[in-house]
């Protein structure tokens, strides 16, 4: 029995019995609300309560004790069928028409005129309900549609036989023609003839079916059609929310853009500083008017209770406030007098002084506020001003702590931009200056509907404070880029050791984008643009409070991180053993834990960047996507616009890419225990993906179709391939090299005549460095074609051979112990395996023996050969082994000589030899020296 039944027979006739329902009234619906169910006794007539026994009777102890346990377990029944109502699934067309409906008046609703924010921002909540429940029913519809269509496909018939009969009727229609299911199956209906008496039974054969067979199939042919109307139905509700959704989103940028390209007059206008100025001087006396009536009304209330509340929640407040100041500034003074703070420590500093500074001042306010309005002292309009008084005075106190936080003028040791304490100190007193103008044109903003300000006023205060903010940002940039001293090649992970963030970089990065928006904002206003330049200086000011604040929280979690995780002297050992994974994976953990929690800072700063340009965090989040999932965006119209954009775009996922590969290269990877030649790979390929997913990106931009790409390529394919072969030749070698890995950066490596490390792999060749320190660049097609000897490909394990010769008097056991012993002493040579020696020949004139040995790391190879060679000759002389080197006997004949050569000879043994006088010191030229020296030696060789 169902709750509502129940409650019917049992408990329907014990109010009746009490006189709470009338029973000439019916209950009109089959489930009872709770809301009815609490209001029965208000709404019922108790009929029966006339009756004096009646009266009685309710008043009894019993009878309420009774009547109120019926009514807890009415309720509960009541709740449970509620809960049980909602729980019944509703059926799929009921609730696609429902959401049919609802985008009928969200249609209805954007077909009307001067929309506003608000009213955009609830239609784009209800389209995003709308595609998530449709989303939902699609997810469900399609199983079922397969599950159904899998089970028609069981029961079809067997397929006719060879003798050429027709296809049976039955045939299974495609399903994806609904139409055609519905068609066949009304033919089937119309074309079937009444019988008057039963057939006779068929003979049963192999492609004979039953009625219920049958009867089944076009059940099921009716449930499919069905299931595919239904997730069409879907499919097409999907697809008009993603329109109507689209649709806001150029309704609003249009707004957007027409409110920040409203001209107006120019701010040199004489005019309009006429205009301005009285307007303004109206606003004073309006706003001295405004707090002359906050005095009467306040000297009106005033009373004795008043002060007494007043004084209470002042008590209050100060006893609150008191403690709280303590902590707060205990914690920041005990961190500040610390003489050599660690990074983390400097980072704690920075998020308590940034806690301190923003939140004391906005809790006084609120404080006072508060006070205020319990004491019933703040008219309307007087709460509304405190309302916007408060987001100035946050917006202020949040701007001082940063810049308080940044540069630190009075502690050196706590500052995270390496700046000189003179520069920090005028970087902060412009900081201010630029704070204060900022607080004056948002509090003008804020209240001049407030004060009936008038609209030349508004012009006015806008034009110079954006001229204002442009003049002392350019100030503030170029005082800060003069103090950044060179980059003298440290890392990102360096300076994060240092305590510092790479904020200056940053800086440096977007100089020119700022230099662009302190022109932009300093010319609108001249040009008749106040709300754009007023817009862009707002902007500007929020884009260096984000950047500020997402320094400042990044080198907080990467020192936190850094101390904690991948610092042998933090809880990295505990960690481990807690965990019982290596010391290695923990470090690995906590780099991948700082990525993560990086990429969380970047996006949500992106989004609070891009966000009053009309950019929500949906519309952000569905772009990316498409343009990483979704290449082909339709037949749109290519513009210059587009291909600039396209370009923009690809710089800039460009630049992101960079940076992540960056990261990967000097964060992730070197907390691997990856060797360099992979390391290398990895990074090579990083940057070949980030080319392509970067072009994919700047192509879905403009939207072009890769498939009519493809085509023109094809039909190119012949010249370029003739004309680019080996260019293509060589970047798939290239990537035949990143897969297969014959070698590897860092790899010692024999080409030809050439020998050395591998340096890099990129995409056309690869740069192999010799030992001269020269650079050889062959091209990838060369290293897979060709022989290339690599000494580390399964390692760098290597062996070396020390030939020696000795005289054939000694002993060759007694050489082979001292090679051993030499061996076995030398720090190079691996134990395992060990050194051998072999007697390898008799030579012409020694006993030729080999030093085999093996190296940890082959290049020590030299340098364990040349350590070898000096202990061997060492070993050898003090065991009194010869080296001999070679000997030969010459055997000469005598021959006869003419007696006209031997006078010869004897007269010129007898002449003395003629010295050439050689030049005085003064006299020889520094230049010709040598080659004086060398003809002078070509002489003597000749006269001998």
């Amino acid at each position: 029995m169902t709750p509502v039944g129940k409650f019917q027979k049992d408990i329907f006739p014990s109010y009746l019995a009490y006189g709470l329902i009338d029973p000439s009234k019916q209950l009109s619906s089959p489930s009872i609300s709770i809301r009815q169910n609490i209001h029965f006794a208000q709404r019922a007539r108790p009929v029966s309560f006339l009756h004096e026994d009646h009266c009685v009777a309710y008043f009894k102890p019993v009878h309420r004790f009774l009547i109120i346990a019926n009514l807890a377990i009415c309720l509960f029944l009541a709740a449970f069928s509620f809960a049980s109502a909602q729980a019944i699934p509703t059926s799929g067309a009921s609730s696609t028409e429902s959401l049919i409906a609802r985008l009928d008046q969200v249609e209805a609703t954007l077909s009307r005129a001067s929309l506003s924010d608000q009213t955009y921002a609830e239609l784009r909540t209800e389209l995003n309900a709308i595609k998530t429940e449709a989303t939902a029913q699609k997810e469900r519809l399609e199983p079922q549609l397969q599950e159904a269509q899998a089970r028609f496909d069981a029961l079809k018939p067997a397929a006719p036989a060879q003798d050429g009969e027709a296809k049976s009727d039955t045939q299974a229609p495609s399903l994806t023609d609904p139409l055609q299911l519905q068609q066949s199956s009304g033919d089937e209906q119309d074309n079937a003839e009444p019988t008057t008496a039963a057939a006779p039974p068929a003979i049963a054969g192999p492609n004979s079916e039953t009625e219920e067979l049958a009867k089944r199939r076009n059940e099921l042919e009716a449930h499919i059609s069905e299931l595919d109307a239904q997730l069409k139905l879907v499919t097409s509700t999907l697809v008009r929310a993603e329109q109507l959704s689209n649709r806001i989103t150029v309704a609003r940028q249009q707004r957007f853009t027409s409110q920040l390209l409203e001209r107006s007059n120019s701010i040199l206008d004489p005019t309009l500083w006429v205009k301005g100025l009285a307007g303004l001087a109206t606003t004073w006396r309006v706003a001295v008017t405004l707090m002359t009536d906050w005095s009467h009304y306040i000297s009106n209330k005033a009373s004795e209770q008043i002060w007494q509340i007043l004084a209470t929640l002042t008590f209050v407040f100060l006893l609150i406030f008191g403690p709280l100041r303590i902590l707060l500034f205990r914690g920041l003074s005990r961190l500040a007098s610390l003489e050599s703070p660690t990074a983390l420590q400097r980072s704690y500093f920075a998020s308590w002084a940034m806690l301190v500074y923003t939140i004391f001042p906005i809790f006084v306010f609120w404080a006072i506020t508060l006070i205020l309005i319990n004491a019933n002292l703040l008219p309307d309009r007087i709460e509304l001003l405190f309302k916007h008084l408060s987001f100035v005075i946050f917006a202020g106190s949040l701007s001082y702590g940063l810049a308080r936080v940044l540069l630190a003028p009075g502690r050196p040791s706590y500052r995270p931009l390496n700046l000189e304490t003179g520069d920090a100190t005028r970087l902060f007193s412009i900081a201010l200056a630029l704070i204060i103008t900022f607080m004056v044109e948002t509090l003008f903003d804020e209240v001049d509907e407030l004060l009936f300000a008038p609209l030349e006023t508004t012009i006015v205060i806008n034009g110079v404070t954006s001229f204002l903010v442009a003049l002392l940002v350019s100030l503030g940039l170029r005082m800060l880029i003069a103090a950044q001293p060179e980059n003298d090649g440290t890392t990102v992970l360096e300076e994060e050791k240092q305590g510092g963030f790479s904020l200056p970089r940053f800086i440096r990065f977007l100089q020119p984008l700022i230099w662009l928006i302190c022109l932009i904002t300093a010319t609108a206003p001249i040009l008749g643009y106040v709300s754009l330049g007023a817009f862009v200086a707002e902007q500007l000011g929020r884009l260096f409070i984000i950047l500020g604040l997402l320094g400042i929280f990044s080198a907080l979690i990467d020192n936190f991180l850094l101390e904690h995780l991948s610092s042998a002297e933090g809880p990295q050992k505990r960690i481990s053993k807690a965990m019982g994974v290596s010391t290695s994976a923990v470090n690995q953990l906590g780099v991948l834990l700082n990525g993560i929690v990086r990429i969380f800072l970047y996006i949500t700063a992106a989004l609070l960047i891009f966000t009053p340009w009309g950019v929500e965090s949906t519309d952000f989040i569905t772009s990316l996507q498409n343009a990483i999932f979704s290449v082909k965006l339709g037949d749109l119209t290519i513009s210059p616009i587009n291909i600039v954009g396209a370009l923009v775009v690809f710089i800039i996922a460009i630049v992101l890419l960079k940076s992540v590969e960056r990261w990967i290269e000097q964060r992730w990877l070197p907390a691997t225990n990856l060797d360099s030649g992979l390391k290398s790979s990895i990074q090579t390929s990083l940057g070949y993906l980030g080319v392509i997913i970067a072009a994919m990106v700047s192509f879905s931009y403009m939207g072009l179709d890769l498939s009519n790409i493809a085509l023109v390529a094809g039909a190119l394919s012949v010249g370029i391939g003739f004309g680019l072969q080996s260019i293509v030749n060589n970047f798939v070698s290239g990537l035949i090299l990143l897969v297969e890995r014959p070698i590897k950066t860092g790899d010692w490596v024999v080409v030809g005549a050439d020998q050395g490390y591998i340096k890099k792999i990129s995409v056309r060749a690869t740069k192999i460095e010799t030992f001269d320190r020269a650079t050889v660049v062959v091209p990838n097609s060369e290293l897979i074609s060709n022989r290339v000897m690599n000494w580390m490909h399964n390692g760098s394990m290597g062996r070396i051979i020390v030939p020696i010769g000795v005289s054939y008097d000694a002993d060759p056991d007694r050489v082979r112990e001292i090679l051993l012993a030499v061996a076995d002493a030398n720090d190079y040579v691996t134990s395992y395996p060990a050194p051998v020696v072999y007697f390898m020949d008799f030579g012409a004139s020694s006993l030729d023996f080999d030093l085999r040995c093996y190296v940890q790391d082959v290049n020590n190879s030299l340098t364990a050969k040349s350590d070898l060679r000096f202990e061997i000759f060492r070993a050898l002389k003090e065991a009194n082994i010869e080296i001999p080197f070679p000997q030969r006997d010459v055997h000469v004949r005598s021959v006869t000589l003419p007696e006209e050569l031997k006078a010869a000879a004897s007269q010129q043994a007898k002449k003395p030899r003629k010295r050439r006088a050689r030049p005085k010191a003064d006299e020889i030229d520094i230049d010709d020296a040598q080659t004086i020296d060398t003809a002078e030696g070509d002489a003597d060789a000749a006269d001998d």
